[in-house]
């Protein structure tokens, strides 16, 4: 941090003011602001302003390193401009840029962290690096409960623990909080609990019905059925889940229809499951040379001991009895094998 801070004074994007403390120039950083869509002209002095602070250039520049005053207390470390402690953001470019490199692929978080939190981040660490700080952003909206603000005050305070002992399961938890777009607020009630557990009833009474039907069916000829990919270009939306919930429950009725009807051809149902399932085998050889490359350079800056890669595939669908379903121990196996698989993910063994 107080590299980053020294880098930013040598630019001359920071200044140390009268009050000792460090702040960001943000009239020096034309980026400033578009990411929330702000007018730096509009820009107001809040509650939160300490008198102290306006000693700065601009009401609009913010803590880099904060000096010490006796209202800190014993929280105070040395540093080249005196006594004291990090501001809010700068922790959080330092330990990115340290840790995952100059540039990030994807940043999540809250709405209410886009200002100034995320505006400061890429400030701070685009005016050291110079290079673009994150490709996207991505920030998801508040959680409610019965649509109030959950709160332990209000009594509408729950944890998982606290959902698992009405009955629910894990599963069932996931899909409810799933199941809303990311950037949609979630308003989570009992009764969503009741519908997500009835969601899942249905797509598991489909599975096994496809299951069923398959047993018979020879998978040489799909028949008419051709699914299209409209459940993954809804993802590709944004992750726009919801209207690939919609399209999935969409399918479900439409073979359940066809299924009633007889009007599958004798390869369909097999086609269709591992139509919906399959992820490519060259992804997932992919995925298992990017994983151990990161899990070797993970060992190698911290000095851990790398034993292998554990694959961990909750939600493997087969067609095949569980006996014959395919196993993901080797990258030569994975690409000879794999045809029917949900999730696939890798873990770090010591």
């Amino acid at each position: 941090m107080i590299e980053m801070i020294a880098e930013l004074i040598k630019r001359d994007l920071a200044y140390q003011a009268e009050d000792k403390s460090v702040y960001f120039r943000i009239n020096k950083f034309p980026e400033y602001g578009k990411l929330a869509h702000l007018n730096l002209e509009e820009l107001r002095p809040t509650g939160r302003v300490r008198s102290d602070e306006y000693e700065k250039e601009n009401i609009g520049d913010f803590a880099l390193w904060k000096a010490w005053d006796e209202e800190d207390g014993d929280v105070g470390w040395d540093s080249p401009w005196g006594r004291g402690r990090p501001g809010w953001h700068i922790e959080c470019s330092a330990m990115s840029t340290v840790l995952l490199g100059d540039q990030l692929d994807i940043h999540c978080g809250g709405v209410d962290n886009i200002f100034p939190h995320h505006e400061a981040e890429i400030a701070q660490s685009e005016g050291v690096t110079g290079k673009k700080f994150v490709r996207y952003w991505m920030h998801c909206a508040h959680l409610l409960v019965d649509n109030q603000k959950m709160s332990k005050s209000l009594g509408n305070f729950y944890t998982l623990r606290d959902v698992i002992a009405k009955g629910y399961t894990g599963r069932e938890a996931r899909y409810a909080l799933l199941r809303v777009h990311y950037r949609a607020p979630l308003n989570f009630t009992f009764e969503g609990m009741e519908e997500s557990r009835q969601a899942l009833t249905r797509i598991d009474e489909w599975l096994e019905r496809l299951r069923e039907t398959s047993e018979s069916a020879s998978p040489e000829s799909p028949g008419a059925l051709v699914p299209d990919d409209n459940f993954q270009q809804t993802l590709d939306d944004d992750l726009n889940i919801s209207g690939a919930l919609g399209v999935l429950f969409e399918s479900i009725r439409e073979t359940n229809r066809a299924m009633d009807a007889n009007e599958f051809g004798p390869g369909a149902p097999v086609y269709l499951f591992t139509k919906l399932n399959d992820i490519k085998p060259q992804m997932i050889a992919e995925a298992t040379r990017n994983a151990r490359a990161a899990a070797e350079q993970f060992a190698k800056d911290s000095g851990a001991k790398i034993g292998g890669i554990r694959r961990a595939n909750q939600g493997l669908f087969e067609i095949l009895p569980r006996d014959r379903a395919p196993q993901l121990t080797e990258e030569t196996q994975i690409e000879k094998t794999v045809r029917v698989v949900s999730t696939v993910d890798y873990l770090l063994v010591d």
